[in-house]
């Protein structure tokens, strides 16, 4: 239909985070004090399963529905839903509990709301399965930067880098893809 239509984004999706996974690995191992290889080491299993494993599974389900969705819609119109992404971080954070709705806060979510509503309503080509899956993947992306901030915070000590990041969260979005 015109919209890439690669056979298996999800394969590739899964793919992608098992490379992710071993460059991660490889050069946290290599470089254990830079990269904070060190730090992922001395992680328990309760840390690993209380935080890689949620923020994995939302990171890797926002991603692979977004790559879905791209079967079904274009890439333009996918791009005007996923802007929708700032209203669901806002409201996964107020009901994560670590964000005030103010007014200000309130008027600034309606206009993007709006702006998505009359971006949505002038899409000639609309495909309702494409849109879901769009949408359901900045829902999800909305609770990812929440769970990542919320979860990733608490760590003590702290997580080093983003290296670090990766190899944590790599394996379960492996695998809950795969």
């Amino acid at each position: 239909n015109g919209h890439m239509a690669f056979p298996c984004p999800l394969l590739l999706t899964s793919m992608h985070f098992l490379i992710q996974w071993i460059f991660a690995f490889v050069t946290s191992s290599l470089f254990p004090f830079t990269l904070g290889g060190d730090r992922v080491q001395q992680m328990s299993w309760k840390d690993f399963l209380m935080t890689g494993v949620p923020c994995g599974l939302v990171t890797s389900l926002d991603v692979g529905l977004s790559n879905l969705s791209l079967i079904r819609i274009s890439i333009t119109f996918y791009t005007m839903v996923k802007a929708s992404t700032p209203i669901f971080v806002v409201s996964w954070a107020f009901i994560l509990g670590i964000e005030d709705i103010t007014l200000t806060l309130f008027a600034v979510v309606g206009v993007i709301a709006a702006g998505e509503f009359l971006t949505v309503l002038g899409e000639v080509e609309f495909d309702a399965k494409g849109f879901f899956l769009c949408l359901t993947a900045s829902i999800l992306s909305g609770a990812r930067w929440t769970l990542v901030q919320l979860l990733l915070n608490k760590l003590e000590p702290p997580l080093k880098t983003t290296i670090a990041t990766m190899r944590v969260l790599s394996p379960p979005m492996f695998i809950s893809l795969f």
